[in-house]
């Protein structure tokens, strides 16, 4: 059994826990080690088709107006929860996200997998506008939140309290707690970055680096070899004569991430310019302990958010059309020296709450 120092204030020992939930990188395998540690026995299942069968579908979807595209997908996943759960059945079940499931496909899990008694959470790892069910999912549950401040304020207006959602960040794992990891004495870089694909920070990270000569950057954009191949032949222009000193096809672990942070003074990281929620990024570089530029300017909503430790840009896209036909780069200047040196401020307490094992601690409370 995998231990762990936090002291735990929900207990789960002996629980069954049905969870339907996204492959994200590597967050399921660690919501299931610290789910064993308290005793529980937890049991993942994906909670849409893998990513190729998906797009293909959503396709066929939207060709030929199918009204019940994932319903194969969503028989086939409730008939293998069924015929797999424990003899005596689940006492909880949560869904994350769950994108292409519906109302019916919840009901029968209730019905036929779950204990008397059972409790179900639902929790939206999305903004409510990305999901196919825009939150509506959340009435079948005892309980729902979400990572999206926005949302969740929004939800309080609702005539239907089935619809009214709390708010719950997400979270920071052990390989980026501070209080686990020897404090680094030298730096190798002013600022770091590391980000899947996106046309506008690849925008951005070539403005930063135009404008920021004098500070030691690691900028990185990760671009998935099938991603570059399908836009070369799809949309060549936007992955032509490429910055390779930006722009990888090399994926990065978990702790090569956690290891560049840990060797640069701040973090960047730059949200998709419609996303409200916090970022899994910015959550690590609060439990890392590092300074964070970002371009959420929801960040202001949170308690540990304070001016000595956090920079929000805002109007990116405006800036970066002026920096594109004057050529001045200087709205991208990044905070130098006074900036960078001065001691992190950051209050532990709160810090802590932020945990992976204090946020399944919310979440099944």
């Amino acid at each position: 059994m995998i231990k762990t120092d936090f002291e735990y204030q929900i207990d789960l020992e002996n629980k069954n826990i049905l969870i339907v939930m996204p492959k994200f990188y590597a967050y399921q395998a660690k919501m299931k080690a610290d789910l064993i540690a308290r005793g529980a026995n937890p049991v993942f299942y994906d909670e849409e088709p893998e990513k190729t069968k998906f797009l293909v579908t959503k396709k066929l979807e939207g060709i030929f107006h199918l009204q019940d595209a994932f319903g194969k997908f969503n028989r086939q996943l409730v008939k293998r929860i069924i015929e797999e759960k424990p003899s005596e059945g689940y006492d909880y079940l949560l869904v994350i996200r769950g994108n292409v499931l519906t109302d019916l496909v919840i009901h029968e899990i209730k019905l036929h997998a779950l204990k008397a008694g059972a409790k179900t959470i639902y929790y939206s790892w999305d903004a409510f506008a990305n999901l196919r069910h825009k939150g509506e999912l959340g009435r079948n549950f005892d309980r729902r939140a979400t990572f999206d401040s926005v949302d969740a304020k929004d939800s309080l207006s609702q005539a239907d309290d089935n619809l009214k959602y709390e708010l719950l960040p997400l979270f920071y794992s052990d390989e980026f707690d501070a209080a686990r990891l020897d404090e680094v004495t030298e730096y190798k870089y002013d600022y770091v970055s590391v980000s899947a694909w996106f046309p506008f920070r690849y925008r951005y990270f070539k403005a930063f680096a135009k404008a920021n000569p004098d500070k030691k950057l690691c900028l990185k954009i990760v671009l998935d070899p099938k991603v570059y191949r399908g836009k070369k032949l799809t949309n060549p222009g936007e992955v032509s004569n490429l910055d390779m000193d930006i722009v990888t096809f090399d994926s990065f672990t978990a702790d090569q991430i956690r290891d560049l942070v840990l060797s640069s003074r701040a973090v960047i990281d730059l949200a998709h310019e419609k996303q409200q929620g916090l970022t899994m990024r910015t959550m690590e570089t609060l439990g890392i302990r590092r300074k964070l530029v970002t371009n959420n300017i929801y960040l202001k909503d949170y308690e540990f958010y304070n001016k000595e430790s956090h920079v929000i840009l805002e109007d990116l896209p405006t800036k970066a059309d002026r920096a594109e036909a004057t050529g001045d780069y200087s709205a991208f200047v990044l905070p130098g020296r006074h900036w960078l040196d001065a001691p992190y401020v950051g209050d532990e307490t709160q810090r802590s709450h932020y945990s992976i094992h204090a946020w399944l601690d919310n979440l099944f409370r």
